[in-house]
């Protein structure tokens, strides 16, 4: 709002004696963000709560959304409907980085039928024996583990892999090292963890995989290609990269100088993000199209360039994102192994190029 429309509004208060609805609206969005900002703190502390807490805390904080959203809903008779529409968006969010956050540090069940391994494999590229497959199979199981490696524990599914990665420099990362043979001709499903990562290319294609879902924290001078991703990629903390991704659901936080190379089938969203450019998914590579059927991906529907931030609410667009100009665009992506004595320069190459 300029200066002479502010002065106006009020100036329309003084002789109605009643606050306009511009008014209302920007204190109802003050309000709605304190609030919003103060349940994703609460979602963010999960990590740091007792597991025995964590379904009490989760309903609790499901009830401040759902008031959040009838405040928003009762508040539609004076809100643009821009406004409306971002309010709507913003408490989806919500609902999903909670979801996200339960499966991943919720309890499991103290009782099951037959204890199953778990298939969990850290960034040291070893697959290691966890404590729960050490102990024997019981009908009875043991008290839930509260290590970092065992909160995955949980995936009983032996064609479903979780792989975190973290804590690398200079280094090249493929899936193929992580890959291991399913026990049955059921498709391997793969969820990645990437945190703390820096100077690194990160490649997660391959066509005996479908990706489920993709966590990114913490990287910087980084390049990541990715298959078609089966649900979401969530982005904290991250700069100075160039992603190349597809999936159904983006968002990204806290980040910067950031290329994104994006198929998205839904709006894809930034918050407190800056220096952000978006391009179509350029990735090209034998089988793409059975890879996007695999991940259920309409190849035809890309809302790349249709992103949604959170932090500008104006109609005029964002100045936080733009678009990469067509002749910036790359299209041929480095697949094959980059060894150690290559790596910096493909780096220094596509980064350099791109941002």
């Amino acid at each position: 709002m300029s200066s002479s429309e502010d002065q106006n509004t009020k100036q329309q208060e003084q002789f109605s004696g009643k606050p306009s609805k511009e008014t209302v609206a920007y204190k109802f969005w003050q309000e709605f963000q304190e609030e919003r900002k103060d349940i994703q703190k609460s979602i963010d502390d999960l990590s740091t709560k007792s597991k025995s807490l964590i379904t009490k805390l989760c309903e609790e904080i499901l009830v401040r959304i759902n008031l959040l959203e009838k405040k928003t809903t009762d508040a539609t008779i004076y809100l643009p409907s821009y406004d409306q529409r971002q309010s709507i968006l913003q408490i989806r969010a919500l609902v999903e980085e909670l979801n996200v956050k339960k499966a991943e540090i919720a309890p499991k069940s103290k009782f099951s039928f037959k204890s199953r391994k778990p298939n969990v494999i850290s960034g040291n590229g070893g697959g290691g024996a966890t404590e729960a497959e050490n102990k024997k199979e019981s009908n009875i199981t043991t008290t839930p583990s509260t290590t970092a490696t065992e909160s995955t524990s949980s995936i009983i599914n032996e064609n479903f892999q979780v792989i975190t990665l973290n804590n690398k420099q200079n280094s090249y990362l493929a899936v193929n090292s992580y890959l291991s043979s399913p026990t049955n001709d059921s498709t391997k499903i793969m969820d990645f963890h990437l945190s703390s990562l820096q100077n690194c290319f990160i490649n997660l294609v391959s066509k005996s995989i479908t990706i489920g879902a993709i966590h990114i924290k913490g990287l910087k001078n980084c390049v990541i290609l990715a298959g078609p991703v089966n649900s979401s990629i969530l982005i904290y903390d991250c700069e100075n990269c160039v992603f190349v991704v597809a999936c159904h659901q983006f968002r990204m936080h806290t980040s910067k100088q950031m290329i994104i190379y994006l198929h998205a089938t839904s709006h894809p969203i930034i918050e407190d993000c800056d220096k952000i450019k978006f391009a179509p998914y350029t990735l090209s590579i034998s089988g793409l199209d059975e890879m996007f059927e695999a991940a259920k991906l309409d190849q035809k529907n890309n809302k790349y360039d249709t992103v949604e931030d959170f932090n500008w609410l104006r109609q005029q667009a964002s100045p936080h994102w733009n678009l990469l100009e067509e002749k910036y665009l790359r299209k041929d992506w480095p697949l094959i192994n980059i060894d150690d004595s290559e790596l910096k320069n493909v780096l220094c190459e596509i980064l350099e190029q791109s941002i």
